[in-house]
């Protein structure tokens, strides 16, 4: 196999997203191997996202050691790791293995074991821990102490290879965080290139924006802010910065996966006793079925496609005070940059990746929720550049007459999609004074109704009025900013006006000196449909009585519905007196039961109660006569208010 060789770093690319595509690329000597040290929290990355360029037909495998090589490596080898801590402890673990010493003892025989033994120093200097190794020889049982020896040889190349197999396996696994990927490549390849994409600390954006002193274009300047944690140096790399949101998942390939598989019984034939033969008896036969296991399939070599792209080729070095060429895709925003960039490992960057005039003007922004009584300082930004400005935070500085630029205070640039505008408040304006009296909401209700079907519509006004006071020398522009709420739109004569998707926005002139009084009034109207025949008489008039347009139709059916209501309502009040009649009459039967079982029905005060008890019962027949009536009565009151309302036309 040819020696294995690293490419070079020649391109890095940093998302926002917490995503970074590295290149690496370089001449390569014909069938070589390049070798790729990855982290092993990276490899999934790696393995999903890798993509190797190089002449057709000169691409080979792409192999690295397992998630856990120790733990492979020690599964074939006849002693675990823990053998390898001492020679006692590997020695115990390969007994009954040829071993030749030599020193104190020279013999050859095979291991019987190794014991521990403690050894007193002459002149009561101590004890010392010493090993007795006892091998079995032709001639018998020999022992000899480890720390004696000189030399102890593996007869067996087998085991020594085993032994530095272990041992050869520890050395390379001491990068414990680290795997080594082996690209081999065949045929004549001369160049080659490979590229990958694993996480990576997000760049971060920090603008600086110079305010001019007399309106115009204000300055604009955005850094992008990056660090190297990839553990190695990037030396003289391209380097483009990427701002947008793509889909970013993750997949356990460096793990091994096994699938599930339901068990089933080994298949056999029916055990089959013939009856026995008079002359010899048979012996009974079991018969089975042996198993096959199909063998794996070779893994495809990977090729380079047809019209896939040649070597990765670096751009044309460029100025460093060269700006970065942005680039505007469907989804993302990059930034090349034209200069080669050298980071140490663990260190951070900061490049400029804007530098240019844009369209700014001053406003002042009242936001209730910021603050009740003063209006934010703002800067209307818009981007006028080639490309859209990812999010990022802003620290503003304000021309002064010196020329000098004074800090202003901090914002947030929002994403700043090309030709759009926004918004930037990067301080509070404690010198306008804005007052804001909110009047609620007032509704008016109007009805169509025709078929006993009411179709109502209510119109909801609501009114917020601000006055505004800007400092006794300086005119203010004050943007009236609200949230935005669902269902409610501005009055259609409502002038500087904006809407956005959360936010409502009133443009208002305030002159220096005066206080400016401004309304902010919204609308909002709301349709319900409602059955009125399958409404009460009472649901009806209450759902009829808050109409705006009250006309004589309405007025009379109202009427008319009122009467029944209330001939309802003293029907249901006789049925509540007869209930509570019954209950008395109830309760009174059963204390009368009672004491005519305790008198007798034939004593004299036994024949009162019974005629008693006669008494009552008549007057609950007679309530249930009476109920059968109001019945009847509350259900053709029930059929009139349909009938009204079936009539009404509105």
């Amino acid at each position: 196999m040819a020696e294995a060789s690293e490419l070079p770093l020649k391109r890095v690319v940093l998302s926002s997203s917490g995503l970074a595509q590295f290149t690496h690329a370089g001449e390569v000597a014909p069938g070589a191997a390049l070798s790729l040290p990855v982290r092993v929290d990276q490899v999934d990355d790696v393995l999903k996202s890798l993509t190797l360029f190089a002449a057709p037909g000169t691409l080979g495998a792409v192999s690295l050691p397992g998630k856990t090589p120790l733990a492979e490596l020690f599964r074939d080898l006849p002693f675990d790791q823990s053998a390898l801590a001492s020679q006692a402890a590997l020695l115990n673990a390969l007994v009954g293995a040829e071993v030749e010493i030599e020193g104190s003892v020279n013999a050859a025989g095979r291991i019987f074991r190794v014991e521990d033994e403690a050894a007193q120093l002459p002149n009561n200097g101590g004890v010392v821990n010493r090993h007795r190794l006892t091998l079995l020889t032709p001639k018998g049982m020999v022992q000899a102490i480890l720390e004696d020896l000189t030399a102890l040889r593996f007869a067996d190349p087998a085991t020594r290879a085993q032994v530095d197999k272990a041992l050869t396996g520890l050395a390379g696994n001491r990068a414990k965080d680290l795997r080594t990927l082996s690209i081999s490549l065949t045929g004549d390849a001369k160049a080659a290139a490979f590229s990958y994409v694993v996480a990576a600390p997000v760049w971060k954006t920090a603008y600086r924006l110079v305010l001019p002193k007399d309106g115009g274009k204000a300055r604009l300047q955005g850094w992008g802010v990056l660090e190297n944690l990839t553990g190695g140096d990037w030396k003289d790399v391209e380097l483009t910065l990427v701002s947008g949101n793509p889909v970013a998942l993750k997949q356990q390939l460096y793990t091994a996966v096994f699938v599930d598989r339901p068990e089933i019984p080994v298949s056999a034939g029916v055990r089959i006793v013939p009856k026995k033969d008079e002359a010899e008896a048979r012996k009974s036969l079991r018969s089975g079925a042996p198993a096959y296991r199909a063998a794996p399939a070779p893994m495809a070599a990977m090729e380079k496609a047809d019209g896939e792209a040649d070597l990765y080729v670096p751009q044309t070095m460029g100025s460093a005070a060269q700006a970065p060429e942005a680039e505007e895709a469907a989804t993302q925003v990059l930034y090349r940059f034209p200069g080669k960039v050298t980071l140490a490992s663990g260190s951070t960057l900061m490049v400029p990746f804007v530098d240019a005039d844009v369209s700014a003007s001053r406003t002042f922004i009242y936001q209730r929720d910021t603050n009740e009584r003063h209006p934010l300082a703002a800067v209307r930004l818009t981007n006028d550049g080639a490309s859209a400005l990812p999010g990022g935070i802003i620290t503003a500085f304000e021309s002064g007459s010196d020329g000098a630029a004074n800090f202003a205070g901090d914002a947030q640039l929002p994403l700043l999609p090309k030709g759009a505008t926004r918004f930037v408040t990067f301080a509070l304006d404690g010198r306008t004074d804005i007052r804001r009296i909110d009047h609620g909401v007032t509704r008016a209700r109007l009805g169509k109704a025709v078929g006993g079907t009411l179709t109502l519509t209510t119109k909801s006004r609501w009114a917020i009025d601000y006055e505004i006071t800007p400092p006794a020398t300086e005119d203010r522009e004050v943007i009236i900013d609200e949230p935005r709420a669902d269902g409610w739109k501005p009055l259609a004569d409502t002038k500087d006006i904006e809407e956005t998707a959360t936010r409502l926005r009133q443009k208002v002139s305030a002159p220096a000196g005066k206080t400016t009084r401004t309304t902010l009034s919204r609308e909002r109207v709301d349709f319900q449909t409602v059955v009125l025949t399958s409404l009460s008489p009472d649901e009806i008039v209450a759902t009829l009585s808050g109409l705006e347009n009250a006309s004589p139709a309405l007025k009379d059916t109202v009427a008319k519905l009122g009467v029944v209501v209330d001939t309802l309502a003293k029907l249901n009040s006789r049925k509540d007196e007869i209930d509570g009649e019954r209950k008395k009459i109830a309760d009174d039967q059963d204390r009368i039961r009672k004491n005519l079982a305790s008198v007798g029905q034939g004593t004299d005060l036994g024949r009162r109660y019974l005629d008693l008890l006669k008494t009552q019962e008549d007057r609950l027949a007679a309530f249930s006569t009476e109920e059968r009536k109001i019945e009847g009565d509350i259900a053709a009151a029930n059929r009139k208010a349909e009938d009204i309302a079936q009539a009404l036309v509105l």
